[in-house]
């Protein structure tokens, strides 16, 4: 078992690396002590003395203000306890980085071997490879040519390095994520930086490996968890400057979506949600039934973008000719597509496509986001089973009073299924062609008013006839219609944490995180 140690700085970041651990309680056993601020990461090291240490860029707190010196001391800290404990500790790097960042080579050279740096962290794939031996092959791409700059970018840092003022006897605790991002202060502009930072002093380059410039020290026994609260007054400055926030973990999820009735709009509404779930940066598979016609091909245009296209439902069950030139990967509009190829595959039934191998295909996939259109085979024993692993399952309604009737008849045997299963709590209804003001007639409202998560509203059929005439998404026309998102936000609201929210069009603190932030006391 290995003893895993969190320095994240942000308590419902580590809830969510603790809940996903906790999981696997045979291989890995999180330390209840936990790292606030890079001040205390030496001491605490020392004291639990882990095998894997996870260490987080934005949201672990530092006493350093630039965006070089905080990457110096991450460099200088990991070169430290590499001398101390060599290979027995594996560190763990979480980041929003661009894959050519230099800062990420640097980390590679110094040996760090599992480096998460996209904006979202696939839980799954953290965990295994972790279980897993650290390889070089898992972070060679990031110690290209061009990132080899890294090196030279090191070394003329450490020829202008400042002494780091050691901590005064007062202590600055962090006792939430706001407090952490305060004392965190961003890059100031040039003036402040003038009147609050010393001149910096040319030292030559030492012929050895310098030593770490942040000097450990240690007044007394820190307790991280029962800390007095200090209240400062801070002044904040926001300029239109752009700091990248790092992005959180995301946990894998199967959305199935379908109907009762024929023409509800499931394929609409999937087709919408994929396309909106890409555009804030979640990976996302649309999946097509293949016990129904094929649609989405010839919809997005596939005899055009990609003509030799055969599903992957077709490379799992037919004998694949050699001589044939196929295509079985599919990425449309930053969606993964696996659909029918209308002329080339058939109308497939359970005999050719059984259980297991549509798991193996869903276990294939690599997205954060996985959704099934189901449509309305409900029927087909295998989406029963689908439904028991499924994460989430949306059914769409329609306006219409005998359909309504139909489904609600509690004598009827041919709806008891989505009765059933609308009882529970990973089920919910979305009302597409629903207009908000509908909710208010009487019917509708004892019925749906407080089942319904969201009502996708009635677009414009020349919006959606446009739409398809450039095989395009709904999402992505010209005029984009801001009612396509409101409409999603609360079903991406059931996928997505808050905290990746947050960050994206729409969310809480979106216009904040397009500003650059600077905190002084005052």
């Amino acid at each position: 078992m290995k003893k895993v140690l969190l320095a994240i700085g942000s308590g419902d970041y580590s809830k969510i690396l603790r809940r996903r651990f906790d999981m696997h309680l045979d291989s890995f056993e999180v330390s209840e002590q936990e790292v606030m601020h890079r001040r205390y990461l030496y001491e605490i090291l020392d004291l639990e003395k882990p095998d894997i240490l996870i260490l987080h860029d934005y949201y672990l707190a530092s006493d350093l203000s630039s965006k070089a010196e905080k990457e110096q001391e991450w460099i200088s800290f990991i070169q430290t306890i590499r001398e101390q404990y060599d290979d027995a500790v594996r560190v763990v790097f979480l980041c929003e980085r661009e894959k050519g960042d230099p800062f990420l080579a640097s980390l590679v050279h110094n040996h760090v071997l599992d480096i998460f740096y996209s904006n979202a962290i696939d839980m799954t794939q953290m965990i295994d490879q972790l279980k897993d031996k650290p390889r070089f092959s898992r972070v060679s791409k990031l110690t290209t040519t061009g990132n080899l700059s890294s090196v030279s970018s090191i070394e003329r840092l450490e020829e202008n390095e400042r002494e780091i003022p050691q901590d005064t006897q007062e202590e600055k605790e962090v006792v939430s994520l706001e407090d952490a991002k305060q004392k965190a202060p961003k890059k100031e502009s040039s003036t402040q930086t003038s009147e609050q930072t010393p001149p910096k002093e040319k030292k030559e380059k030492p012929e050895k490996k310098p030593r770490p410039i942040i000097k450990k020290v240690v007044e007394k026994k820190v307790n991280i968890v029962n800390k007095q609260v200090i209240k400062r007054d801070y002044h904040i400055e926001i300029t239109n400057q752009v700091e990248r926030v790092v992005g959180v973990p995301l946990e894998k999820k199967l959305v199935l979506v379908g109907s009762p009735f024929p023409r509800s709009g499931s394929t609409f509404v999937s087709h919408l949600l994929a396309r909106e779930l890409a555009k804030i940066g979640v990976t996302v598979t649309y999946i097509e039934s293949p016990y129904s016609t094929a649609y989405s091909y010839d919809r997005f245009g596939g005899h055009n973008d990609i003509p030799n296209y055969r599903s992957k439902f077709y490379q799992f069950t037919k004998e694949i000719d050699p001589k044939l030139k196929s295509t079985f990967d599919w990425t449309y509009s930053d969606v993964n597509l696996i659909v029918k190829h209308p002329d080339n595959e058939p109308i497939y039934d359970l005999n050719e496509i059984p259980f297991d191998v549509y798991i193996k295909i869903l276990l294939a996939q690599q997205s954060i986001v996985t959704i099934v259109d189901v449509g309305t085979d409900w029927h087909q024993e295998i989406y029963r089973d689908l439904y028991d692993i499924a994460t989430h399952a949306y059914f769409i309604v329609e306006p219409d009073i005998s359909n309504i009737q139909y489904l609600e008849d509690p004598d009827n045997i041919h709806t008891s299924f989505f009765r059933e299963v609308l009882s529970h709590q990973k089920s919910s209804l979305i009302g597409n062609r629903f207009d908000n003001e509908l909710l208010e007639n009487e019917l509708l409202a004892d019925l749906y008013k407080e089942t319904i998560t969201t009502c996708i509203p009635h677009f414009s059929s020349v919006d959606v006839f446009t739409s398809h005439h450039s095989a395009s998404f709904l999402n992505d026309l010209k005029k984009p219609n801001p009612m396509i998102y409101d409409s999603l936000l609360p079903i991406i609201k059931d996928l997505l944490p808050p905290e990746y929210l947050k960050k994206q069009k729409g969310g809480l603190f979106s216009g904040l995180f397009s500003k650059k932030v600077n905190i002084r006391k005052t």
